[in-house]
């Protein structure tokens, strides 16, 4: 559990800190484009569909095995399929970020694009894994 707890912590910090690279990318490189108002609405459609798809995927996937892992912490399969569902949330949550980025160098000024930064960076900053069930915890439930 431990591990599995590491690896998506790792995981979650890389993503926070290209965000935070993403956003400086913006700040010093203007673009010379001109924008498209329909792209940007596309984009923020989209944007909005993956943040439902994030909240979805977090209670059909990693609720349920963080309740499993509670009971059973060493168990494999549900590990595998706990840090798969915090990548795929990570991925999702960092895709909307991307989108901002894009809409950027398609001609938008940083204050059209932050909201796309700011909803990605909460959306991983949010959904952190799970606190190792604390030993008394466990005893409770024996």
């Amino acid at each position: 559990m431990q591990a599995t707890r590491r690896f998506i912590q790792t995981i979650r910090f890389f993503m926070l800190g290209s965000i935070v690279v993403y956003g400086y990318i913006v700040w010093w490189l203007p673009s010379a484009a001109v924008p498209n108002p329909f792209l940007f609405r596309v984009l923020t459609a989209l944007s909005v569909i993956l943040v439902i798809v994030v909240f979805v995927l977090r209670r059909l996937q990693i609720l349920p095995v963080e309740s499993l892992l509670a009971v059973q912490p060493d168990d494999p399969k549900a590990l595998g399929r706990l840090r798969q569902g915090y990548v795929v949330t990570y991925v999702l949550s960092e895709a909307i970020v991307l989108y901002g980025l894009v809409l950027h160098f398609l001609g938008f000024p940083a204050t059209r694009v932050a909201p796309f930064f700011v909803a990605g960076f909460v959306l991983i900053l949010f959904f952190r894994p799970m606190a190792p069930p604390s030993r008394t915890a466990a005893l409770k439930s024996n």
